[in-house]
């Protein structure tokens, strides 16, 4: 099967291909590697959501991710605008608000705690 071409690509390999090689690394640097870096978390989160940890409302897998997420402003922007899980509104409530769904003592000022168990809760629950 022969994949058309986009040619707005072949284009800008083009331009990309004849640009000085200190700008090429700086479009690598700026722009392609925080988008693959931010492609990652997404993929991450969403494949930790359905491992079997998280089946078993094991909140804690979704910690890291979810940690890096928050700390990568693209990256929480993104999953923000997916709004997997209502994400958005969960991350307001815990870090914007300082109200946190679950106050069991082991979440006592671990709002992310709060957070992942909701995700989990949220997911695989059968409430």
């Amino acid at each position: 099967m022969n994949k058309k071409i986009d040619p707005n690509i072949e284009r800008a390999k083009s331009i990309y291909s004849g640009l000085q090689d200190d700008i090429q690394k700086h479009i690598v640097e700026e722009y392609i590697i925080p988008q693959l870096e931010l492609d990652e978390l997404i993929q991450e989160f969403d494949k930790l959501l359905e491992s079997k940890e998280c089946r078993r409302i094991d909140y804690r897998v979704l910690l890291d991710v979810v940690g890096k997420i928050i700390k990568h402003s693209t990256a929480l922007s993104r999953m923000c605008e997916l709004n997997t899980l209502g994400f958005k509104s969960l991350y307001e409530q815990h870090f914007i608000k300082g109200i946190m769904t679950f106050k069991h003592p082991s979440f006592y000022g671990k709002p992310i705690d709060s957070m992942c168990f909701e995700f989990a809760m949220r997911k695989w629950s059968q409430i």
